[in-house]
């Protein structure tokens, strides 16, 4: 036991060292979520302060604090659409091993086959973890020179909201990118799911602006889940602040950027999205072993077959 361990910390601190020693992978996957932070700054929040400002007419709020409720709503989405995209893209190091026959090799060493998947896998989470730690720390900030309504339990709860969405995010990339062969195969898994998955998740634009029947199919979609408690904790604080002037129009504003989700005609709150994402961290974590299972068995009868032969 102890020597599995010292391999897969070996694995680990290998993919990780690989993973960093990409300046240029690593420095994508800083730009593309700052990318859309900038977007939003220059063009797309004034509209959507716009929006709310017509939600809240003929109220005393005041503007800063829409403002600060904007800049919430953008931050979340942003980290929200970061912990899926930036595990996708570090799957890559998996890709490249098993192109170059890397891969192989481990696999016909005396290295137990579950030390070498898991460590694929602690590297995913440790690689996502490190990049959107960094853009968590950025969005702290920008936000403690623009408007700080958070609470310190709101902080805490995002820092681990941010854990538990890596974890659910390393797991649903280990078992979809699992399936894909080749480095190219996988830039164009990335690319369409970069385009993709902001709108999915309502990070990009609200979910009930989305139609009916897509705003069903994105409940199966684990990420929804984390970006909705994303957005319940960055924004609670501002929210309670603009229910002290406006309390009539909170509920109007919650329902149009989807502090709350349409779960098959219920609404489901942060308690249940809480509930919902600890489920998918639960079944992935199943399939992941499934998949590994079910791949040795088949690794183990095509030997054997060749064997016979």
């Amino acid at each position: 036991m102890k020597n599995d361990f010292y391999c897969l910390n070996s694995l680990v601190m290998r993919e990780v060292k690989i993973f960093l020693k990409d300046k240029a992978s690593v420095f994508f996957s800083l730009l593309s979520p700052l990318i859309i932070l900038v977007l939003y700054l220059l063009f797309l929040g004034d509209t959507q302060e716009d929006v709310v400002m017509s939600i809240l007419e003929g109220t005393n709020v005041e503007k800063g604090l829409v403002k600060s409720f904007i800049d919430s709503w953008m931050l979340s989405g942003v980290i929200s659409v970061a912990t899926i995209t930036v595990s996708f893209t570090a799957y890559n190091v998996v890709l490249t091993d098993k192109e170059s026959g890397v891969l192989s090799d481990i696999l016909s060493s005396p290295v137990k086959r579950w030390v070498i998947h898991l460590s694929y896998y602690i590297y995913n989470f440790l690689s996502t973890l490190f990049i959107c730690t960094f853009l968590l720390a950025v969005s702290f900030v920008y936000l403690a020179f623009t408007g700080w309504h958070l609470t310190l339990t709101a902080t805490v709860n995002i820092i681990l909201c941010m854990f538990a969405s890596v974890i659910c995010s390393s797991l649903v990339t280990t078992a979809i990118c699992g399936f894909l062969k080749t480095v190219n195969s996988h830039s164009a898994c990335v690319g369409i799911l970069s385009a993709v998955s902001g709108f999915m998740i309502g990070a990009y634009m609200p979910i009930g602006m989305l139609p009916q029947g897509v705003q069903y199919v994105v409940l199966f979609v684990p990420g929804t889940y984390s970006a909705g408690i994303f957005r319940n904790l960055f924004m609670g604080g501002v929210l309670d602040k603009i229910a002290e002037t406006a309390p009539y129009h909170t509920e109007a504003i919650k329902e149009s950027y989807s502090i709350y989700l349409d779960f098959f005609g219920k609404k489901m709150e942060a308690d249940g999205m809480v509930y919902a994402l600890t489920i998918s961290i639960v079944l992935f974590i199943a399939v992941n072993i499934l998949i590994v299972k079910i791949r040795n068995m088949l690794s183990t009868k095509k030997r054997l077959n060749k064997s016979k032969k």
